[in-house]
């Protein structure tokens, strides 16, 4: 089977371009004919003002966009196209194009944005699900996209005018939901409930991760952004026993630089970083928003790392409380600092933990896993469209 994967890349490479990546790897391992088709934010730098206004507008459809893939889709002739990001310079037109050229199309919802400007169901560091269900150009007063009304306008009308284009509904196969809990808001906002299919991400881990004895440090890795909930770690930090460390770049770096019993580490390679969650005496994920299916939590499974992350979207999903890992109130200091000091002062406890989340890993995150859900998903897409 040929799979065409597509995806435009962000400035600051996260989870999803990891998945991407991945996901190719283990379907040509897997005897599946793959070819990409990517664009990178990177480009938007070179473009001229007036290309950059031309943006805001295709980015809800582009027929430069279209034109192009469809030259991809005669020349490749993939049975199916599986896209996971198209925001904004690939835009939704490649919808309308793999339907033209008869190919079934997955798109995989990483996040939110099908529903939210921003993507995160997030608006001044609390959950908002005011867009759920109806219309996206509520958002544009608030600015909810990069606090700008003009790119909140851009994204809010990609999302309507596709939904009133019947994009969502007609024009997409299949889609993949990280969990049970994102599949149940996509549904409620109006998504065909029997596209849906339900695939977690997966993670690959290399043998070689190295083990030291450094001095012990909770460890956060991620974008350095609100809705990560860094601002937390700021709050909290001078009141924990051990340092914690902190791997990422983002606009909160400023904030962070400095703080008491805060170490950054900067933007690391990927088997740095591992190492780092490896010898972590816990992984701390205090995310604000819902996440879609954070890659570090199935990396510290998969290292025997205790997860310490909110109660909340995803992570609900994956943790179970004092069973595989250890779940807190979103936002409350005081929670947080609870966990961690029973982290520190229950070995035991801990153990038990992570060899929970270690056979979770293997049984539900592993890259044999993800291999055969996907032939799965693609065969029955396929079968659909057929019909």
């Amino acid at each position: 089977m040929k799979v065409a994967i597509v995806h435009n890349y962000y400035k600051i490479r996260g989870g999803e371009a990891t998945v991407v990546t991945l996901e190719s790897e283990v379907l040509s391992k897997n005897n599946f004919d793959v070819v990409t088709y990517t664009r990178h934010n990177d480009e938007i730098d070179q473009f001229s003002f007036t290309e950059k206004l031309k943006l805001l507008k295709n980015t809800a459809w582009s027929k430069d966009s279209y034109s192009a893939f469809r030259v991809f889709l005669k020349k490749e002739q993939p049975d199916i196209c599986h896209v996971h990001n198209f925001m904004p310079l690939i835009s939704p037109s490649i919808f309308q194009a793999c339907q033209d050229e008869g190919v079934p199309v997955v798109q995989t919802l990483h996040n939110y944005r099908l529903i939210c400007t921003n993507g995160l169901l997030l608006r001044n560091g609390k959950i908002c699900e005011l867009c759920l269900g109806k219309s996206a150009y509520q958002a544009v007063t608030k600015k909810c996209y990069r606090n700008s009304a003009a790119q909140t306008y851009a994204v809010a009308r990609m999302i309507e005018k596709n939904k009133s284009n019947q994009t969502w509904s007609k024009n997409i196969d299949a889609y993949i939901c990280l969990t049970e809990f994102a599949k149940s808001k996509f549904i409620a906002h109006g998504l065909p409930a029997d596209k849906m299919f339900v695939k977690a991400n997966a993670v690959s881990i290399p043998n070689s991760i190295a083990t030291t004895q450094n001095e012990p440090y909770f460890l956060f890795v991620g974008r350095l952004t609100e809705s990560k909930g860094v601002r937390l770690l700021k709050k909290i930090a001078s009141q924990v026993k051990i340092p914690i460390w902190i791997v990422g770049e983002g606009e909160l770096e400023s904030e962070l630089n400095g703080q008491e019993n805060i170490i950054l580490k900067g933007k690391l390679a990927y088997d740095k970083t591992l190492a780092l969650i490896k010898n972590a005496n816990a992984l701390i994920l205090p995310s604000l928003w819902y996440e879609g299916m954070p890659m570090t939590i199935l990396e510290a499974f998969a290292l025997k790392t205790l997860v310490i992350t909110s109660d909340l979207g995803a992570m609900q999903s994956i943790i179970r409380h004092k069973e595989n890992g250890l779940l807190f109130q979103p936002g409350s200091a005081k929670d947080l600092i609870d966990n961690l000091n029973f982290a520190l002062n229950n070995a035991n406890a801990s153990a038990l933990m992570t060899d929970n989340g270690y056979t979770d890993y293997e049984t539900r995150y592993s890259v044999e896993s993800c291999a055969a859900q996907l032939s799965d998903i693609y065969l029955a897409t396929i079968a659909a469209k057929n019909k």
